[in-house]
């Protein structure tokens, strides 16, 4: 059942009531102490108490690095190195990050959505996410219509302390999407004074800006700032990018279109406007197509720190930003894009006649491009605080009492057609009410405002979280302090949305798609140092071991639980061997469990057919059935990783990693290859129908839209379709993988300076994929191919005021199996690696004066101008993608 807003705030406040009340009397009955694991060296913090006790991502306990994990950062300085304007361009330094590694943000456009989903492992799935997204330790907010992710990007760059990356399964921690692993990050805890920055940035046809200002009191007990972020880019069509490249055969949209006229059973096509026998329009359908999108974001963060007295302090920090994005459709690419294909008889008036013999009918194909606006805008608000109390309550036990609530509202437009609009101006038998598909702009204006509509897609989502968690020493051993850790937490999220065309574009009064879950959680977390700094021996430094274990009941799909547990074992104190094993899932979204992106896809004929069939159904329509399903369960996973770090004495500086990592994955919440033969494959029985009766459609897609131009009536009054596929999000197969990560670092400070220089990536050495459960398992890593290794390397210095670093990033060839036939451009067996350069200055301007803490920037992406490998499919290219060149000038200045 959902909580009403007023339930949120009963709750909130009866947490509130209990820490003011109960935690003192606990308090004073105790000593504090805070003595943690000596042996414990935590990378960063997630929450920051008083006492500068610190809760590490991938942990619930302060003090103690998670056992048996390895966590991946990026600092303050790395956020200013990168360059980056987005926190996605960001994450795309952290080579485990594969979907936004090396390119221009890989956006999901369905709806508007228009969001890159980071992405651990590359274990994308069709519904839900497999990567968690946390903001200081807390659930952000999800956004989007057909998908729903959270959006990082509503964090600005400059108000991040630092990232940190726990590429393991953290389900036991923190409960659903954790399979491949955690980014948290991580903001900015107290400010003190001004600070502002600015950035220029420019490429061929590209210009980026962003510009920030922070200001901020730090009274020692406690501290206040308020945050504002500005940036803006333009478009990025495939006109400007000359490896963008249309990779399918033109079908004759093109405008100003294609006439095809059937005599004797045989259909012979002729090219507008000059009617030439045996031709067809053809354009490059990618020309207008934006591959990277306008944006416009403002953005505020704001945040109190206070110590409410010597046992308690308050914490609360919130975001507000507005996004403005427009996309660009290039209307005659295909049907799904806005070809469209009709037929004109005699009695239309603007019906030309071709001779010899004309039949008295013709099949036009046309588009609508050049008269129908092809830009598709959103609008994504979001807004989310986050209150918590920390409490001491004697020893060193302490209280967390945390909550969440947010809010994201998307609106987004897309170019539609009428269809029976269309179809009745098709037929039209005057000049007032008819199409002329031949010249489009010489419709009667009224006519094509009839046929002009738009696809309104709205999704509106609240988040509500309430947790508490008390972690402290259990008991003392030898080794040091057993330290526990249990808590409760109830999650609820809410999504109301509407995806469809609206005659009257009020979508407000149309049917919605409205879903709820509530889930409710407990959690602990236990661990034991064994050997430790007072009773170390030879060959035996330390040795820690963690069980931790999460139980969540959901509202919706039942409940689950998953332990894991964790191992470091230290030889001598410069090396750490650690390893893990937990379970993992991740539940589908609501919008996967919802039927607001529910459509029918009308194909004319059938591309695919079963070989058994033979192909005379070929020019038989397909139905293909898409979008959510509300009998979708959660996939699950079994996780473990083993690793070592070695920092030898013998060169200062230095550390090495490498860790293992093994993920297997059931329940995958995955499409059936509705776009391949492979389709009637004996896996997809269950989801493939041959010849469908109108009936039965209309029982599986009752009050869904079809897309393609037509009604499920009007599809089924010429030729029968051939098959109905099932192409909803489904729980389906297996993913299993395995691979390596590592990591060199080195920094030494010199007679001139600093140097620093790092290596790190991630390689993975098998990914085989089942289609379902129990199911042959085929080799992913060559069907159609994917890149086993990203890297990023990256060496730099600081002399003086002077600092530099150059970074590469690369990303691995791979061979394609089965190989692309492409009738354009021939056979591709191989696509090749892509590696681009990076360069960074800073400049101090002054020690003293008006110029004192004020820098200059410079960042260079891709100095070489690189273009990604040539690809036959898809848009052209693969393996990553790029601005091109892009410089980037910036000022720093703080007060």
């Amino acid at each position: 059942m959902a909580f009403s807003y007023r339930s949120r705030l009963y709750v909130t406040a009866s947490a509130a009531v209990w820490v003011l009340s109960g935690a003192p009397a606990w308090a004073q009955s105790t000593s504090a102490t805070n003595e943690p694991d000596g042996a414990a060296q935590p990378a960063a913090s997630e929450e920051q108490a008083p006492e500068g006790d610190i809760v590490v991502t991938g942990t619930l306990i302060r003090g103690v690095a998670p056992t048996g994990t390895n966590v991946v950062n990026l600092t303050s300085e790395d956020v200013v190195a990168s360059g980056a304007t987005s926190t996605n361009q960001l994450l795309a330094r952290i080579p485990q990050i594969t979907s936004a590694f090396n390119q221009t943000p890989t956006i999901q456009g369905g709806s508007g959505l228009q969001i890159n989903r980071p992405n651990i492992r590359n274990l994308g799935a069709a519904g839900g996410s497999t990567t968690l997204i946390l903001i200081d330790g807390h659930r952000a907010v999800p956004a989007g219509v057909l998908q729903t992710t959270p959006d990082p990007d509503v964090i600005p760059p400059g108000m991040l302390e630092r990232v940190e990356v726990v590429p393991d399964g953290g389900s036991a921690i923190y409960g659903s999407d954790a399979i491949g692993g955690v980014i948290n990050l991580i903001t900015k805890k107290r400010f003190d004074g001004v600070e502002v920055t600015g950035r220029a940035g420019f490429a061929d046809n590209y210009q980026t800006y962003d510009a920030n200002v922070t200001a901020g009191k730090d009274w020692g007990s406690g501290s206040a700032f308020v945050s504002y972020a500005f940036s803006a880019h333009d478009a990025i069509f495939g006109r400007d990018r000359d490896y963008v490249r249309q990779t399918s055969p033109n079908a004759g949209f093109c405008p100003p279109g294609t006439v095809s006229v059937t005599r004797a059973g045989v259909t012979t096509t002729y090219a507008l406007p000059g009617r030439t026998p045996g031709t067809i329009t053809i354009c490059d359908s990618t020309d207008n197509l934006s591959i990277y999108p306008k944006e416009r974001r403002h953005s505020v963060f704001a945040g109190l720190t206070q110590d409410l007295s010597s046992w308690l302090s308050f914490d609360i920090r919130g975001f507000y930003t507005q996004r403005k994005l427009t996309n660009y459709i290039d209307l005659s690419a295909s049907i799904a894009s806005g070809g469209q294909t009709g037929t004109i008889t005699s009695g239309n008036p603007f019906y030309v006649p071709i001779a010899p013999n004309d039949p008295g009918t013709q099949t036009v194909a046309f588009s609508y491009a050049g008269l129908q606006d092809n830009r598709a805008p959103n609008k994504l608000d979001e807004f989310q605080i986050t209150p918590s109390f920390t409490a001491k309550l004697g020893g060193d036990w302490q209280l967390r009492a945390l909550g969440s609530f947010g809010v994201s509202i998307l609106d987004a437009t897309s170019p539609a057609i009428n269809a029976g609009a269309q179809g009745a101006a098709l037929a039209g038998t005057t000049t007032a009410t008819a199409l002329n598909p031949y010249n489009l702009g010489a419709t009667n204006p009224a006519v094509l405002a009839s046929i002009f509509e738009q696809n309104r897609s709205h999704g509106k989502q609240e988040l509500f979280n309430a947790r508490t968690v008390v972690d402290g020493t259990l008991v003392n051993l030898p080794g040091g302090n057993v330290r526990l850790a249990v808590g409760a937490e109830i999650f609820e999220e809410t999504f109301d949305a509407f995806n469809g065309q609206v005659p009257d574009n009020n979508y407000r009064s149309a049917p919605r798609s409205r879903n709820d879950r509530t889930v409710k959680s407990v959690f602990g977390e236990i661990v034991v140092p064994i050997v430790g700094a007072d009773n170390s021996f030879a060959a035996v430094h330390s040795l820690r071991l963690s069980a931790s274990a999460r139980y969540d009941d959901y509202s919706d799909f039942g409940d689950t639980f998953n332990p894991k547990f964790g191992i470091t074992y230290e030889p001598v104190d410069w090396i750490a061997v650690r390893g893990n094993w937990g379970k993992a899932f991740n539940a589908p979204s609501l919008a996967d469990t919802s039927s607001s992106d529910n459509v029918v896809f009308f194909v004319p004929v059938s591309p695919w057919l079963d070989p058994a069939d033979g192909a005379a159904n070929f020019f038989r329509p397909t139905l293909v059935l898409a979008g959510g399903n509300s009998n979708l369960g959660p996939q699950k996973a079994t996780t473990w990783s083993i690793g070592a770090d070695v920092s030898p004495p013998v060169v200062p500086g230095l550390t090495l990693s490498a860790t293992y990592y093994n993920i297997a994955i059931t329940d995958q919440i995955a499409l059936i290859p509705f776009t391949s033969p492979g389709v009637y494959a004996a896996p997809y029985a269950p989801f493939v129908v041959k010849d469908p009766t109108l009936a039965y459609v209309q029982s599986v897609a009752a009050g869904f839209p079809v897309l393609g131009g037509t009604t499920l009536e009007a599809a089924f009054a010429g030729l029968p379709p051939y098959v109905l596929l099932d192409a909803r999000r489904n729980n389906l197969g297996e993913v299993e993988q395995d691979g390596i990560d590592f990591l060199a670092s080195y920094n030494s400070t010199t007679s001139f300076g600093d140097v620093f220089g790092s290596i790190g990536g991630s390689y993975i050495l098998n990914r085989r994929i089942s289609p379902v459960a129990g199911g042959a398992f085929s080799n992913a890593l060559k069907t159609p191919g994917a890149s086993r290794l990203s890297l990023v390397a990256t060496a730099g210095a600081r002399v003086g005021k002077l600092s530099g670093s150059v970074t590469a990033s690369h990303s691995g060839g791979y061979d394609i199996n089965p190989t692309i036939v492409n009738p354009l451009f021939g056979t591709q067996t191989h696509v090749k690696s892509f590696t681009t350069v990076d360069l960074f200055f800073e400049y101090d301007l002054a020690d003293t004066g008006i110029l004192k803490d004020a820098s200059l920037t410079l960042n260079v992406s891709n100095l070489f101008d690189t273009d990604p490998p040539v690809y036959y499919a898809d848009n052209g290219y693969t393996n990553g993608g790029t601005f091109g060149r892009l410089v980037q000038i910036g000022i720093r200045k703080r007060f």
